[in-house]
């Protein structure tokens, strides 16, 4: 475990540019982040302004592994930490940090990456998909492509300011965005187009990713 400036420079980069681009999502942007970690603080900020932003979708997971300092993260879980770890796994990536940034499920934003890392957040993504809501529903379209990926609904929390009682943060007061609450896996895409309906509710998005967790094919916000 380490603090990364880089990922955290990584994320100053990624704002200095504008990602406003008509045509649904580019990009899909994941923030691994911590409210005990003393690093987080200016990504969590730039996550929160990159937020408002259309073209690409901002998630922040916050993992456990620094609870143990005596501050547990309001918004952490153990499959938020997996899941940074199973990335780190398919990514040939040698430990887990934070910040860390991931792109499109396929990029670690850091060092001589930068570049790459925002060219393939604004480049787009090879599958289209697209989420409606309407009476209750949330109805997701995927178009036909290559391979096989799993469909999830991630769901998150919009915006929420927590006061940071002990910690490296102790005493501060944060806003955290998009900081993510749930995902759940609603089917398997074999590369025909397919639609699948489920129940609606609360903030979300819906992202079309290989195995692994790999690359992301696809995403949408929920409407």
């Amino acid at each position: 475990m380490r603090s990364s400036l880089f990922a955290t420079s990584a994320f100053f980069a990624l704002a200095l540019l504008n990602p406003a681009h008509a045509g649904g999502v580019k990009g899909v942007v994941e923030l691994f982040t911590s409210q005990g970690c003393s690093s987080c603080p200016p990504a969590d900020k730039i996550l929160g302004d990159f937020s408002d932003r259309n073209g690409v979708i901002t998630l922040a997971w916050h993992v456990d592994y620094w609870d143990y300092l005596g501050w547990k993260d309001t918004f952490s879980s153990s499959s938020f930490t997996k899941r940074q770890r199973n990335y780190s796994n398919t990514l040939g990536t040698s430990s887990v940090y934070t910040p860390q940034i991931i792109v499109n499920g396929s990029t670690v934003a850091e060092n001589s990456s930068f570049n790459s890392s925002i060219s393939s957040a604004l480049a787009g993504l090879p599958v289209a998909v697209s989420a409606k809501a309407s009476a209750g529903k949330l109805t997701v379209n995927v178009a036909s492509g290559a391979g096989a990926a799993n469909l999830y609904i991630v769901t998150y929390t919009e915006s929420k300011i927590v006061k940071i009682g002990r910690g490296e943060n102790g005493g501060r007061d944060i806003v955290y965005r998009h900081a993510v609450s749930g995902i759940k896996n609603i089917g398997k895409w074999n590369g025909s187009a397919m639609s699948v309906t489920v129940p609606a509710g609360g903030n979300c998005a819906v992202l079309l990713q290989r195995p692994g967790p790999g690359a992301i094919l696809g995403a949408a916000s929920c409407s």
